[in-house]
């Protein structure tokens, strides 16, 4: 979600007159002034609660950077967003297997997701392709693994990794593009595309090797 709403951007920033730019610009700078104003703080609190509950990473993945990396650097900034992605994912896991179950499942329904019920040896692999499946955003597929059970350590361990990089790059690509670098731009552009296109060639993979074991094991069926 977060590479195409880049995309959008990207298109839209086409068609925008220059003198359009300079007052977006100033905007955006007494808007940016007044988030730092309020701290790093409240900023990475909203990061780490507002996901969980529905609101769209990329509003913080695109802000980050340009907000606070100028004050505290890059690696601070990273080091909180992966502090802030941890603690959403737990809580969406909290809020769906305990906390709200009934609400979410109707809800999840009425979406038109269904709660599979997964053996525990196959708990790693419904991870795996629940986060690496485009389409469900980044919180139906926190409530998906929390109401289908997933190990906690499991879920989080894998979620984390997949969703945090993906965040990672897309910080980087924000912070280089509002001051200008265009290169470092394009090289964590060019990484959001590569993670996208792995996840592509991963998942097909693994579906590949599930048809593949589905066939045998019913060749084996009829063969007894």
């Amino acid at each position: 979600m977060g590479f195409l709403f880049v995309v959008a951007l990207g298109v839209a920033a086409l068609f925008v007159p220059k003198e359009a730019w300079v007052q977006l610009k100033e905007a955006v700078n007494m808007g940016m002034a007044w988030v730092r104003e309020l701290g790093a703080g409240w900023y990475f609190a909203a990061f780490a609660v507002l996901p969980a509950v529905g609101c769209p990473v990329s509003v913080f993945s695109l802000t980050a950077g340009p907000l606070f990396v100028p004050v505290m650097g890059m690696p601070m900034v990273l080091m909180l967003t992966g502090i802030s992605m941890a603690v959403s994912m737990t809580l969406s896991y909290v809020l769906a297997r305990y906390v709200l179950r009934p609400w979410v499942t109707r809800l999840l329904g009425f979406l038109g997701y269904t709660v599979p019920d997964v053996p525990a040896a196959k708990q790693r692999m419904f991870t795996l392709l629940v986060r690496i499946t485009p389409g469900p955003p980044y919180v139906f597929q926190s409530f998906l693994l929390g109401l289908a059970e997933v190990r906690f350590g499991l879920y989080l361990g894998i979620s984390w990794v997949i969703s945090t990089v993906n965040v990672a790059l897309l910080i980087v690509f924000g912070d280089a593009l509002f001051q200008g670098k265009g290169k470092v731009a394009l090289i964590a552009l060019a990484g959001v595309v590569l993670v996208v296109i792995g996840v592509k060639l991963l998942r097909d993979r693994i579906q590949r090797r599930e048809r593949e074991a589905a066939g045998k094991t019913a060749s084996a069926g009829e063969g007894i």
